[in-house]
């Protein structure tokens, strides 16, 4: 089966950013015997610089997994640019996919809708079935956030949103809430699958080396119990309460954030105005290297704003956490929250409410070693069932491999009919 697959903000494993797109390609590959050509953008999203030409050409990784990347324009935060390096990806992705032997199957994914809509007009050309990925809930989280105000442009990408979501051929979601908010919407249930973020078990293996070494870069002293955030530094993030969280905190314990965003300007300048000395700021790290400093902190931190629109949320965070055995603080009220409570795994601190996550972060740094060693096996426990990514490959495959089973119904009917 010949797939594509496009989303803007695809890396590979070792670049900071979405890997779940790649970590599927390589899977379907490997193990299906597909081929698929992964459409990403060469200016990375999480580092806001073009990714080197050497190392676009060093990365065509495995026969059968071509990687397609595609100039957009730089932007550094929210603006004008920003909305200019959407449309120059999913333009030229349209233009460079006219020009190419079309797949059997084509599978697009937001958050933002002008690259499924290009992959929609795509699959139509090319006559194949179209499969929308709804990473994000666009434009409702925008018009929530406060982000998108103009009301011609609220009501374009409501009627984007609407066309997709009634001619794509199969949904394919990342949370429960992502799935009833849709079917909401009068698109049949069975057009919509839950196929969450997961983890690859077979991609990190633990070393005191590696560990030690980012502890070092940390710059935290060693008997200090480390709360790490890691991930985006937006205004959906609500990090300035992480931060303030700080000052709450005993002397033995300190916070670690790493990433970038167009907050973290805004951060840094709160924690020198406040003189806050326990809050550390790293920038972002690839995927392989993530897991070493998520081993060399204590606890892990999920933080997003006090907005009805992320109760729904799953962050991809939330199993690296779990991958690397450590307890995770969410300020998260939702699904978040329900599936670190029902596995046993985490708290939940309150939401915006840097008091709650100094004491979140006082009663995690309590747990016995025997305690941690349970959480870690619980937190192991729930990827084994939810999110392996290797079972999740599989059955998302199984939704693409229907479409084949039902083309070929079709063509046969139709033979049949003629004759």
């Amino acid at each position: 089966m010949r797939i594509w697959i496009a989303n803007h903000y695809a890396v590979p494993p070792r670049l900071g950013g979405i890997t779940r797109h790649y970590e599927l390609a390589k899977e379907w590959v490997e193990e299906e015997g597909a081929e698929v050509t992964l459409w990403l953008s060469s200016f990375n999203h999480s580092r806001r610089q073009f990714v080197d030409e050497a190392f676009r050409k060093e990365k065509e990784p495995i026969k059968g997994l071509r990687m397609k990347w595609l100039w957009s324009f730089p932007h550094r935060q929210n603006d004008l640019r920003r909305m200019v390096n959407m449309v120059s990806f999913a333009g030229l992705f349209f233009i460079a996919g006219l020009f190419r032997t079309g797949p059997d199957v084509m599978v697009a994914s937001s958050p933002h809708l002008l690259t499924p809509f290009a992959g929609w007009w795509l699959s139509r050309i090319k006559g194949c079935p179209f499969v929308l990925e709804v990473r994000d809930l666009w434009p409702d989280t925008l018009i929530k956030m406060g982000g998108l105000k103009k009301p011609w442009m609220v009501k374009a990408l409501t009627w984007m949103e609407g066309f997709l979501y009634r001619k794509a051929d199969k949904i394919v979601v990342l949370t429960e809430h992502q799935r009833r908010f849709i079917i909401d919407k009068g698109i049949p249930e069975d057009k919509v699958t839950l196929i969450p973020n997961g983890i690859l078990r077979s991609a990190w293996k633990p070393s005191e080396e590696r560990r030690l070494h980012a502890r070092q870069q940390m710059g935290v002293k060693p008997h200090q119990f480390v709360a790490l955030y890691a991930g985006a530094h937006g205004p959906a993030n609500a990090l300035e309460f992480v931060l303030r969280a700080g000052k709450e905190l005993p002397p033995d314990c300190a916070i670690v954030l790493i990433g970038d965003g167009p907050e973290k300007k805004k951060l840094l300048h709160i924690r020198e105005q406040e003189q806050i000395s326990n809050v550390f700021f790293l920038d972002p790290v690839t995927k392989d290297e993530i897991y070493d400093y998520m081993d060399a902190a204590d606890c892990g931190i999920i933080s997003l704003a006090n907005n009805e629109i992320f109760r729904g949320a799953r962050p991809n965070k939330l199993f690296d956490y779990l991958y690397t055995g450590k307890p995770i603080l969410t300020t998260v009220d939702g699904e978040v929250r329900e599936i670190l409570e029902e596995s046993g795994t985490g708290i939940f601190s309150g939401a915006e409410d840097s008091q709650g996550i100094a004491k979140g972060i006082s009663r995690l740094r309590e747990l016995s070693s025997t305690e941690r060693k349970e959480i870690e096996e619980r937190g192991l426990q729930y990827i084994d069932q939810y999110g392996d990514r290797e079972k999740l490959a599989q059955q998302f495959y199984e939704n693409l491999r229907f479409f084949m089973r039902t083309q070929d119904i079709e063509s046969m009917e139709e033979i049949k009919a003629k004759h």
